[in-house]
């Protein structure tokens, strides 16, 4: 299978003018690509590394195909670089790369003909594509295996794409820029040596933080091409955290001209939500048909906010104005319609985001129409976990947990919020029964901090929404079990005794034995658990 698209890929860059087809370079390369990529997009498993499948062992076709796809790009964007049919070692091919670079001015660039921007985008495009497809099958596992990507991911090829990225071209041209920007990712997104060195090259010796920030602040751009500089971003903010503090100068330079109050800079917090306000609020009403990919950008907007509020040390540097308009978009993204699966992905993006947000968000979320979508994203959560399959827990932890931790954290945080999550879980109508049950339950109550003594909670009918959080007090997963005991537990104002009448003892007594408020028997483990969600 390798081997074959390796040669098909020869054969695709080998074409002259015209083939016997009448197609040109072009349009094979175009095909090729087609092709990888439709079989990228229905791989389900990736193949396993075995030194007798020669399709994975070797790799002498897939470096004879890069360096031929590294020569065609060479050429096809400054044709006047001296190319060699093989160099005799990467250093000479790096070499000449770099030169074609330095060489390279966008404003010339920009004056080619449409022949031209076609032959670069489908090169740039087949040499992304190239490079995912080799990280997805995995060839980099043997010590002694060439690299066929070491070329592709050269300094002077990463500075090619940088310049291409400044081009100035009318939308309906080959979006040279944009497979300029896909080229970047692929060629810095992954843990091999080849590709670290790649990207510690791109961030810390070719200014490119600086370079993304240029080509994301300027206007009248693609949809497709802004999600792919903001994937960059987020990667770049994920897996080179530095990356963060010198994106952030780049914006304050580049826009030295546009003041703000108080002398404050701009910074890149503020040039991301301003492009998911862009996003969001464009025309037409969002999400839009569903040809619309603009989903796409909100939710890779929300993720790369996520990563990069996990990347900095202090939220007090972001300044009160940006940080309203981040509420305000997560309350109007909170408050549309499930219906559409698209929009339901940002809401459980906006959960996460919300897992780390200042107390006071709390107030405003309830102030603007937000905690009664959270409640609803709860109630459907907790319907896939508890009813809808029998459990696996990494999945329900990734289901349910964000949700459960961010409900429970505002509660905490806001009498208010807490007042609304208890009577959507504690319902009102119900209360009065209940209270019943708890004055027949306590005539003749234990001493004490558990003054309760019922097994099984009072009012949990099966289906209900307390019945299902209940259901969780007892997960085999842990993290799923100990965020519902912790919400339930702010539910009941950290009462134990309240919590065993809402919750009954039998679920209730590892997690009071936790908080300290009955003994259990030895052996029995009583430490906070810690995940990645409960640290």
């Amino acid at each position: 299978m390798a081997e074959q698209i390796a040669e098909r890929l020869l054969r695709a860059l080998n074409t002259g003018n015209d083939d016997d087809t009448g197609n040109s370079i072009a349009e094979n390369i175009k095909q090729w690509s087609d092709d990888i990529e439709k079989d990228l997009l229905s791989a389900t498993t990736v193949p396993k590394k075995s030194k007798e499948d020669p399709s994975i062992s070797s790799t002498s076709l897939m470096v004879d195909a890069a360096s031929k796809l590294h020569r065609s790009l060479l050429l096809a964007v400054n044709p006047s670089v001296v190319c060699q049919d093989d160099w005799s070692s990467d250093e000479e091919a790096r070499e000449a790369s770099l030169n074609a670079a330095n060489s390279l001015s966008a404003s010339k660039e920009s004056d080619r003909d449409a022949q031209y921007f076609t032959l670069v985008a489908e090169l740039l495009r087949a040499a992304g594509l190239f490079m995912r497809w080799y990280q997805t099958l995995q060839f980099t596992a043997g010590s002694n295996t060439k690299n066929p990507t070491t070329r592709l991911k050269s300094e002077g090829m990463l500075l090619i794409c940088m310049k291409l990225l400044e081009l100035d071209l009318p939308l309906d041209s080959p979006d040279v820029p944009r497979f300029a920007s896909i080229y970047l990712f692929r060629a810095t997104y992954g843990n091999d040596a080849v590709t670290v060195t790649a990207r510690k090259t791109f961030v810390d010796s070719l200014n490119g933080c600086v370079c993304l920030m240029e080509a994301l602040l300027k206007g009248n751009q693609t949809l497709s091409r802004v999600f792919s500089l903001v994937r960059n971003v987020h990667h770049l903010i994920s897996a080179h955290p530095s990356s963060i503090t010198k994106m952030d100068k780049a914006v304050a330079t580049l826009t030295v001209d546009t003041p703000k109050e108080n002398d404050a800079k701009h910074d890149l917090l503020e040039v991301l939500v301003v492009t998911m306000s862009w996003t969001f609020k464009s025309e037409p009403a969002f999400p839009g048909d569903s040809s619309d990919r603009r989903s796409d950008l909100i939710l890779e907007i929300l993720r790369a906010l996520f990563a990069l509020d996990a990347g900095v040390t202090s939220k007090s540097q972001y300044s009160e104005n940006t940080m309203t308009q981040i509420g305000i978009l997560l309350c109007e993204l909170l408050k549309l319609s499930n219906a559409d699966a698209r929009v339901y992905q940002c809401k459980l993006a906006t959960v996460a985001l919300l897992l780390n947000a200042p107390k006071e968000y709390a107030g405003y979320l309830f102030e603007n129409g937000g905690i009664k979508p959270l409640i609803d994203i709860m109630k459907y959560q907790l319907s896939i976990v508890v009813v809808e399959r029998t459990g696996s827990g990494a999945e329900d932890a990734a289901a349910v947990v964000p949700i459960l931790l961010v409900l429970n954290n505002l509660s905490q945080a806001n009498a208010t919020v807490l007042r609304v999550v208890k009577d959507a879980v504690f319902p009102p109508e119900a209360e009065i029964m209940f209270q019943e049950k708890v004055k027949a339950e306590m005539v003749n109550p234990n001493s004490g901090q558990v003054k309760a003594k019922n097994m099984a909670p009072l009012d949990a009918p099966k289906g209900s929404l307390r019945w299902k959080l209940i259901r969780l007090m007892t997960w085999t997963d842990s993290s799923v079990k100990r965020s519902g005991c912790e919400l339930l537990w702010t539910l009941c104002d950290d009462d134990p005794t309240q919590f065993v009448l809402r919750t009954g003892f039998g679920n209730a007594v590892h997690f009071l034995g936790i908080k300290g408020c009955v003994a259990l028997p030895a052996g029995v483990e009583t430490r906070e658990v810690h995940n990645r969600y409960l640290k």
